[in-house]
């Protein structure tokens, strides 16, 4: 009888422990995103603009380099160049895949995100074609750097990626004043 009580108890006691664990370890988790699972939060997709947004600037003051350059005959050097193009491409890339991220479901985001995105998306592929062109002239004019258009389009460059900074800092602080 003794036995028996005993295991009743220890298994009363087991199940009030279950039952308090059950209650206590969701309360120890992060609440649950209420997007799907890999679909950005509008707080991700918060995180991807800025990073979109510091690429295009880094864009942009890399192609302040090569304008620079071009007002310099005497350091010009297309091996020089080729880096500048090299870097900005890199970032240009990387913008690329962010926007991809960024389009994979815009139901999540808030309505500026949204706006912010349309708005950058026509601007993010013209400085993807406008850093391909850009490699493909000095490809193509190594030793003639002022006969490519290298810095016609690191003009383009620099405007495009103002234009993406610009976009995306007008669009936030408009949504912060509502």
């Amino acid at each position: 009888m003794k036995e028996e009580t005993a295991m009743q108890t220890n298994s009363l006691r087991r199940s009030v422990l279950v039952a308090a664990m059950l209650c206590v370890v969701p309360a120890l988790l992060p609440p649950a995103s209420s997007a799907s699972p890999g679909v950005p939060s509008s707080e991700e997709t918060s995180n991807l603009l800025q990073q979109l947004e510091r690429d295009a600037l880094t864009v942009k003051n890399v192609a302040n380099r090569l304008r620079a350059l071009a007002r310099d005959p005497f350091v010009t050097d297309w091996q020089d160049d080729g880096d500048q193009l090299i870097r900005i491409r890199s970032r240009v890339n990387d913008m690329d895949k962010l926007l991809a991220e960024l389009r994979t479901n815009q139901s999540a985001d808030l309505p500026w995100q949204q706006k912010a995105i349309q708005s950058i998306a026509p601007t993010v592929v013209n400085l993807t074609d406008t850093a391909e062109a850009a490699v493909v002239s000095l490809n193509q004019n190594q030793g003639e750097v002022y006969q490519s258009n290298v810095y016609g389009l690191s003009q383009d460059l620099y405007n495009q990626a103002g234009l993406i900074t610009k976009t995306i800092r007008d669009v936030e602080k408009s949504a912060a004043q509502k």
